[in-house]
């Protein structure tokens, strides 16, 4: 009975980060970068809400190290309370509205967080999640690309597609147009759960037209992820910084029809820095001089022709995967536990009005 109270003490304890993360995201001037200071800070979210004057929350801002305490400051104004109780209601609703469309928060120092995350060198300290949180302790392999390819490019998505039953992995890409939607489109044909890292937040539907597709994904047991503040708007920074949490969570990393300067680029660099497999494609006709193989060879990439080489293709890709195999038969017994007790809590929530979720 003991553990089992442990348990829901920790989950209530998450559940209260989430709520007071999402309220700080409330606050004009404060944005994603502002957030994570604060979590590299060490700083509980709920610790910083609880401040009890201007002065004190502040004083915990320029603890953090945020670049903008000052329009911050200017923005809550004299009476810091009644705004941090006015934000603390419109945080409590946007957690009832992400847990209506399925959209669940684990923080780093949860035990359900995928360690593979964790083992970054750069990694996120939370993370949204719509769809199969299970999926992100699964073996992985990281298919990204162009979004303009050629035939060529398509031809070898849809041939690395047509063998995707035989890795026993989930597969991991981005939502965006050209080979990142062909990837997740043959998984969800191939009875593979998927793995969409965005560069927006959650409750953004980027690119215009991918609802559907994302609808999906997560009604065939995949997820969509991402670690923006839920509104947030794309920019090139947030796809570059997304790349590394593709690689991240992989093993493998096949990037299909890719240049030395393009996101597809990052996400094989951040591979490559992570010792990750770097497993690259090329067509029967292909010279020498080809520039994914220029680059493949420069990154001492594992080469495979198709048609031609799919048994070795399939094997090494197999071997590499069984690393990560073993690393998360513990793990997912435990995050079954924690997930169970994660849902009690959930209902909990649903029977209180706004007012019995409180900031004390």
């Amino acid at each position: 009975m003991m553990a089992n109270s442990n348990v829901s003490s920790k989950t209530d304890y998450w559940v209260a980060e989430t709520v007071s993360l999402l309220t700080l995201s409330l606050l004009q001037g404060v944005g994603y970068w502002t957030i994570r200071s604060i979590a590299l800070s060490g700083l509980g979210f709920k610790q910083i809400l609880k401040a009890e004057s201007n002065a004190e929350f502040i004083n915990y801002l320029l603890q953090s190290k945020c670049k903008n305490t000052s329009q911050i400051a200017n923005q809550i104004g004299e009476n810091w309370l009644q705004k941090r109780d006015e934000l603390w209601k419109q945080g409590v609703k946007l957690y009832h509205n992400l847990d209506a469309q399925g959209i669940k928060v684990i923080h780093f120092g949860q035990e359900d967080f995928p360690q593979t995350l964790r083992e970054i060198a750069d990694p996120p300290k939370w993370l949204f999640v719509q769809g199969n949180i299970s999926i992100l302790h699964k073996p992985a392999l990281a298919i990204v690309g162009t979004r303009k390819p050629s035939e060529d490019g398509i031809f070898l998505a849809n041939y690395v597609g047509a063998c995707l039953q035989y890795f026993n992995a989930v597969t991991v890409s981005g939502l965006a147009l050209g080979i990142d939607q062909i990837v997740h489109k043959k998984s969800i044909r191939a009875k593979v759960p998927t793995i969409a890292f965005i560069g927006t937040g959650i409750l953004q539907n980027y690119p215009a037209g991918s609802e559907k597709l994302r609808q999906d994904i997560c009604e065939h047991g995949g997820a969509i992820v991402s670690e923006y503040l839920p509104n947030q708007s794309y920019s090139a920074e947030n796809f570059v910084n997304r790349n590394r949490l593709q690689a991240g969570l992989a093993e493998v990393v096949i990037p299909i029809e890719w240049k030395v300067k393009s996101g597809t680029a990052h996400t094989v660099n951040f591979a490559n820095k992570a010792k990750k497999m770097i497993v690259c494609l090329r067509l029967p006709d292909w010279a020498e001089a080809h520039e994914e193989l220029i680059l493949a060879k420069k990154l001492d990439a594992e080469i495979f022709t198709l048609p031609g080489d799919e048994q070795l293709f399939i094997n090494v890709i197999k071997q590499r995967l069984k690393k990560q195999t073993s690393n998360f038969s513990l793990q997912e017994q435990n995050i079954k536990v924690i997930t169970k007790d994660f849902q009690t809590t959930e209902q909990k929530l649903d029977q209180q009005s706004y007012e019995q979720l409180k900031l004390f």
